[in-house]
Parts: C-alpha cells; sequence; structure tokens
C-alpha cells in the first residue's frame, strides 16, 4: 500500500507533539502549586514551605528547599520544627538530612516534646545516638507538660541500649521520679544488677513502690523476698534504711503485732531493727555486714535492734547483734523455777548444779528463752538500790543472774539469785551472747 510509512510519521509526529505539550502543561501546573502563578527569576522558599513540605512528606519540595537553604528550624503552629516531625514520623532519612542542614536538636514544641525525646519513643538507637551526639542542652530530667522525661519515653520505646544511654545521663538527686521508680521496677523484674546499681546511685533517697511510702529494702525484710533483698543490698541500697514514720497499712499487716506495736509508736526505726525483730538471722547479719548501725536508737523510747530482737524473744538474731555467742548445744544456762535449780551445759551435759532463788509471788521471773547482753561486776540496783555483783544481765530486760542470797523458796524481786561461789564462775566462764533457758 503505498504512502504508508510517511502517513504513520506524520501521525507519530502529532502524537509526539500532543504528549510534549501534554507534559508541559502538568509542569507549568506544578510550578504554579508549588511556587506561585508566575515562575520567578529566583525561587522563594520560607522556613514555612519546608516545615510544610516535611509534615506532608513531599519530598521533591523538601529537596528544593535543603537545596535553596532555608532555614531548617522553622515551626508550625504546635511549635514543632522540621526535624521533630521528622523523628516524630519516624522518617530518619530527612531527619538526616535535615541535620546536615544545620538543624538545632534540642528545639522543643509547645509542650516540651524534644527530637531526642521522639528517637526514644521510637526505640530508634542510631538516630537516638546521633542526636545525643549533637545535642548542646540535654536536660533528661527536665518533663514535658503531661509530666513525661526523656527516661519515660525511653522506657515506652523498650530499647535496652537507649534506657541505660538515659540513665546514665541522669542527674544525682535526692528523690526519686515517677520514671525512675519505673525502671528500678523493671530492672528488678528482670535482675539486671547494673541498671539496678545505677539508679540507685543516683538517689540518696531509698527508692519505694509505685505508691507506696517504704522502701523496697523493707518489703523485702517483711515478706521474707530473699531474691529481693539480696539483690538490692548487694546493688548499693543502704543497710541504715529508716522506714517512715507512718508506714503502709499492707506493710504492717505483713509484721506480727508485737513488732509492729513498736513500729507505729516509734520514730526511726531500721531495717536492721525490723529483721531483728522478726528474727530473720541471715538478713540481719548480710546487713550488719554491709555496714548498718548496730547502736542506732530510734527516737521516742531510745530502743536498739538489740532491745527490739531481745523484747521479741529473738535470742538468736540477739547473738548476731552482740556479735556472737555460743551455739546452745555448746554450751547454755538453764534455770529451773520449779525446783529452783541452774545448770551449766556444755556439749549437752550438765558440768555445773546449783541452788537459785527466784521472783516471788508478784515478782515471778520471766520465762523463755534470754541471752546474757552485758555482765558487770560491781553492779548496783537503781530501782532496789542494793548491790548485785557479777551481774549478767538477761536480754537487755531489767533483770538477770547476780550473787546473792539464796533460801529454799522464790524470794528475789524477779532475778535469779546465784550463790556466790556459782556466780563467780558462771560471770568468768560465761561469755556475753550465751542462752539462757528459763522454765
Amino acid at each position: 500500500m503505498s504512502g504508508g510509512p510517511a502517513i504513520n510519521m506524520r501521525i507519530f509526529h502529532r502524537r509526539f507533539v500532543l504528549r510534549a505539550g501534554v507534559a508541559a502543561l502538568i509542569l507549568i501546573a506544578l510550578w504554579v502549586i508549588a511556587i506561585g502563578p508566575e515562575p520567578p527569576s529566583h525561587i522563594s522558599i520560607s522556613p514555612d514551605d519546608l516545615v510544610r513540605a516535611v509534615t506532608i512528606q513531599r519530598q521533591p519540595l523538601i529537596d528544593l528547599a535543603l537545596m535553596e537553604q532555608v532555614d531548617p528550624n522553622g515551626r508550625d503552629g504546635q511549635g514543632r520544627t522540621p526535624l521533630l516531625i521528622a523523628m516524630s514520623q519516624q522518617d530518619s532519612k530527612t531527619a538526616r538530612r535535615l541535620l546536615d542542614a544545620g538543624a538545632v536538636v534540642d528545639l522543643a514544641d509547645k509542650n516540651g516534646f524534644t527530637p531526642v525525646m521522639a528517637a526514644a519513643m521510637h526505640g530508634d538507637p542510631e538516630m537516638f545516638q546521633l542526636l545525643l551526639a549533637r545535642s548542646t542542652n540535654l536536660q533528661p530530667e527536665k518533663p514535658t507538660a503531661d509530666g513525661q522525661d526523656l527516661l519515660s519515653f525511653a522506657l515506652d520505646g523498650g530499647h535496652p541500649e537507649i534506657i541505660k544511654t538515659v540513665e546514665q545521663r541522669l542527674p544525682t538527686a535526692a528523690q526519686w521520679t515517677a520514671s525512675t521508680r519505673r525502671a528500678l521496677s523493671r530492672a528488678l523484674q528482670a535482675n539486671k544488677t547494673d541498671e539496678i546499681r545505677l539508679l540507685l546511685s543516683k538517689h540518696s533517697a531509698p527508692p519505694t513502690p509505685e505508691g507506696k511510702n517504704v522502701p523496697f529494702l523493707a518489703y523485702a525484710i517483711a515478706s521474707n523476698n530473699g531474691s529481693l533483698f539480696s539483690t538490692l543490698l548487694n546493688c548499693g541500697a543502704d543497710p541504715n534504711t529508716v522506714l517512715p514514720s507512718h508506714c503502709d497499712k499492707d506493710f504492717l499487716a505483713l509484721l506480727p503485732k508485737g513488732l509492729r506495736s513498736y513500729i507505729e509508736d516509734d520514730h526511726n526505726v531500721t531495717v536492721l531493727m525490723l529483721a531483728s525483730g522478726l528474727g530473720q538471722v541471715d538478713y540481719s547479719q548480710a546487713l550488719i555486714d554491709s555496714g548498718a548501725n548496730r547502736t542506732r536508737l530510734t527516737t521516742r523510747n531510745k530502743m536498739s535492734a538489740l532491745d527490739i530482737a531481745a523484747e521479741t524473744g529473738h535470742w538468736r538474731s540477739a547473738q548476731i547483734l552482740l556479735g556472737g555467742g555460743p551455739a546452745p548445744d555448746k554450751l547454755r544456762v538453764e534455770i529451773s523455777l520449779g525446783m529452783q535449780k541452774v545448770a551449766l551445759l556444755r556439749d549437752g551435759k550438765p558440768i555445773y548444779q546449783a541452788r537459785c532463788s527466784t521472783g516471788r509471788a508478784g515478782y515471778s521471773t520471766k520465762r523463755g528463752e534470754f541471752v546474757v547482753t552485758n555482765k558487770e561486776r560491781n553492779h548496783r540496783s537503781t530501782i532496789y538500790h542494793v548491790d548485785m555483783p557479777y551481774f549478767m544481765r538477761l536480754s537487755c530486760l531489767d533483770f538477770g543472774m547476780h550473787a546473792g542470797y539464796v533460801p529454799n523458796y522464790p524470794a528475789s524481786h524477779g532475778c535469779i539469785r546465784l550463790p556466790e561461789d556459782t556466780a563467780r564462775k558462771f560471770f568468768s566462764e560465761i561469755p556475753v551472747g550465751t542462752l539462757v533457758t528459763v522454765q
């Protein structure tokens, strides 16, 4: 068929021209939309334009703005910079370009939210470290308008590297914040000892569970949570931690009535006093080994840990607080109220027996298990104003064993009177901490 190629070329040419025209119109339309109704001799793009471009993620406009070296620190109505917007959108590519263009890392929006917070919240360790390196005014403790700080956002993000980095950057402060308390609870649950140690080092006040005023360490002792107790103590918890003046009801419910009354009626009760009053010898020893003060006194009644251990009947705790004492199967004293007899036992066998005289009617000698808490060669009673030679006080109480008149019946005001030779022998051979059983 003639003329075929010429006709086809003409058709192709028309189509090409048409398509080129359409393309040109589209480009002009885009230019008008992006720049304005008339193409200026020089393109003018404002910081607001860059903010809008990053917000809607319009890459060509972002490219154009950065090429024109537009200020990257403009703000939208909420006070957000392009960098903050990009980080909130997890657009790390744009964020990096903005940083290279001079974006300031520490600019917060109207609520106090920063790009570093956004990186922490999204758990982006690379961007977090990059932003951190370029920060000149990082304030990790500074909260946003809704009370959250950098650590709380890091905890929300859940990335361990970010969390630890923030914890390291925290300033030292006395009181615990909601976020540091939350971080400690998280670390305790995961048994992250390095993190626990770090958090404890940041605060002088003892940590408490959320919504409680009694320290974690006291709760561990009262509930006999050995794992929690050991972790806290080994990580630097203060062995001289003091209970608050008014303790949580659920904490007090964990204690026996006798000990609870001491804590409710007095102040300056330490965790060592608590452990001693509960008879927890392992906890008491661990606290002492960690530096707990054995001689510290309560405010009102001037009671030591030894006093509380003795009055609550925990002679093993009393031995620990005294610095030791013989094991009962090695050395002990037994007193029979019914027979008015005293016996010294070594290795479980009586090696010495003698008469004694205990409390008469109205002054009955206390029954129970006691330890010798101190000895005084020449003691004089401040109550009855009589001499009590070779006095051996029992469990810090107002009675003990001493030399005196020994008839064949109870005759004392509650003490255990011994013949002088017996008293002298016991005073010489019985060390402080020796168990004395009165039955």
